[in-house]
């Protein structure tokens, strides 16, 4: 392949022209902090934070979660691995490690529902007093498209009848 150079300004000016510039309006560009914070969300209510509805997939996930007591408290990192084999309709082997940040919350948040004739499951992070903010990202997947981190608000029969997941320091 041949390079070539272009130092005409008359030239560098014609493209500069021509060519489309991306704007927020335009192509939906977001501003850098708008995007740090995509999926960061407030709460006054219990939310699930993770959600499988099927059995026929093997399920190796692994997320990244960052939760504060509120908006603007210090953050406290998770790191959750979640696994389990295919066709099993059990409740999944979950790890959950505090990485780093702010002390570990007071009382457990993390809950897990389980639906074992279904094989359905949900991670849910329960609200117990403040306006909890809380950050959430996949970071590995075996089945990008059967996971999913809906951040909606979650039953509260399901609330009730989850299990706390333990906190480990790492």
């Amino acid at each position: 392949m041949e390079k070539i150079y272009l130092n005409d300004e008359s030239v560098v000016n014609e493209l500069i022209t021509n060519i489309p510039a991306a704007t927020t309006e335009k192509n939906g560009l977001k501003p850098a902090n708008e995007v740090r914070m995509e999926r960061r969300i407030q709460t006054t209510v219990s939310r699930v934070v993770y959600e499988l509805n099927r059995d026929d997939v093997i399920c190796s996930t692994s997320l990244l979660i960052s939760l504060s007591t509120f908006g603007g408290s210090p953050m406290t990192l998770f790191y959750m691995s979640i696994n389990r084999n295919l066709g099993v309709y059990a409740a999944p082997t979950i790890t959950l490690s505090r990485i780093g940040g702010a002390s570990t919350p007071t009382s457990p948040r993390f809950k897990l529902w389980t639906n074992n004739d279904t094989g359905a499951f949900k991670i849910i992070l329960e609200r117990i007093q403040s306006t909890p903010a809380i950050y959430v990202k996949i970071l590995n997947s075996l089945w990008v498209s059967s996971d999913s981190i809906p951040l909606s608000v979650a039953n509260q029969d399901e609330v009730d009848a989850a299990t706390y997941i333990d906190v480990t320091a790492v």
